[in-house]
């Protein structure tokens, strides 16, 4: 018996909240075969006091729901940065199994982490009462929050089940475009048709996340460089065999859109040894790794001449020097065939020619599938 992720969210750095009689519901759907469930919970990091939840249970397929506790109290409280893992409850979730999560939280002031969910066919997120984030990012979650569907999940970071059976661990490490959830969603549809309740994939995507550099002072919530987290965050007490990275496109959106980033400009050797570490590190770890080439952003207002030539010098290295076990050409996924430049299919993004929609996300996993096919099939 091993605990694999079920499904789990990143907390947004530099946000707290206001809360009034919140409610929370949270679905989600199994990827596995399971016999026991618990769940994690967070505090935001830097935050005077605590915070508390009243009430939290879980329902499996419209079940009757189980209460969680925390050493057999249902009232749980959450330190400063501290995690709470719930006491694990005897509830049976095959592939395909919709696992639901209430929470109530009743306190006016509240630390618990925020993490942003977008309802995207994996997750759902129902909101009762009121959530008004509050700290040093609570400004800059204004454009994040104007997307549709979009909510923050206050206190909850993972679902976890006890699994049966031979499960391969899968990481998804990036930025917004897999923080959004959509080529994950679409990953995990086709995972659970061709290798049903086989992997357990965690979402590790932070909306923009660098590979070279933290977030600068006013974005908080873009978190630490991605090469200071990934084997922290990558590589714990779960077993991974698979990573999968789609990373880069920040490191030169960034100098380009942020007046505290315009001398963080990155040239395709450091860009190239920055996402060829992660491979190092997957293979020191026992874990296959395959890379996403950067997606094309032409068309949206960060986009220059130098940092496309720096994208496309990355990706054709990326395709001849690097340790990844497998390449994805994204260009080919997602870009128009008569382009000059390559850029995102109208149908393909949200419409900033940066973040893919729906449609993207499923020609991305639809591109990715035969990498994880292969390397699945052969760890079998």
């Amino acid at each position: 018996m091993v605990w694999h992720t079920v499904w789990n969210c990143t907390p947004l750095e530099g946000t707290t909240a206001q809360t009034a009689t919140l409610q929370q519901r949270l679905s989600v759907t199994s990827n596995v075969h399971g016999g026991q469930l618990r769940v994690r919970l967070r505090a935001a990091r830097g935050t005077d006091g605590s915070s508390a939840i009243d009430a939290l249970s879980v329902a499996v397929d419209a079940g009757k729901p189980t209460p969680l506790l925390k050493h057999g109290c249902p009232r749980i409280v959450l330190e400063s940065g501290r995690e709470v893992l719930c006491d694990p409850v005897p509830l049976a979730v095959q592939p395909g199994a919709t696992i639901e999560i209430s929470c109530q939280a009743s306190e006016r002031q509240s630390a618990a982490a925020l993490s942003p969910v977008l309802a995207h066919g994996q997750a759902q997120l129902e909101t009762q009462g009121d959530l008004v984030p509050t700290g040093p990012a609570a400004e800059t979650l204004g454009a994040m929050l104007s997307l549709p569907g979009l909510g923050l999940l206050n206190a909850v970071t993972a679902i976890e089940a006890e699994t049966h059976g031979p499960v391969t661990g899968m990481v998804l490490f990036g930025d917004s475009i897999t923080q959004m959830g959509f080529w994950p969603a679409a990953l995990e549809r086709h995972l659970r048709a061709e290798f049903s309740g086989r992997t357990a994939v965690r979402n590790l995507g932070i909306a923009g996340n660098r590979v070279l550099h933290d977030a600068p002072k006013s974005q908080p919530t873009f978190g630490p460089a991605a090469s200071s987290r990934f084997s922290s965050q990558v590589f714990g007490d779960e077993p991974v065999g698979l990573v999968v990275v789609l990373l880069g496109v920040n490191d030169m959106v960034h100098p380009a859109s942020l007046p505290e980033a315009a001398n963080e400009v990155v040239t395709a050797n450091e860009l190239l040894a920055g996402i060829g570490a992660f491979a190092g590190s997957s293979h020191r770890h026992g874990a296959r790794a395959v890379v996403c080439t950067i997606p094309p952003f032409f068309g949206n207002e960060a986009w220059t001449p130098q940092a496309e030539a720096v994208r496309q010098e990355v990706n054709a290295r990326l395709a001849t020097e690097t340790s990844f076990d497998a390449v994805v050409d994204l260009d080919q996924a997602l870009a128009s065939d008569d382009a000059p430049t390559p850029a995102q299919r109208d149908d393909f993004h949200i419409g900033d020619r940066l973040h893919p929609n729906p449609e993207g996300g499923e020609a991305i996993a639809f591109a990715i599938m035969p990498a994880l096919r292969h390397l699945l099939s052969d760890m079998s």
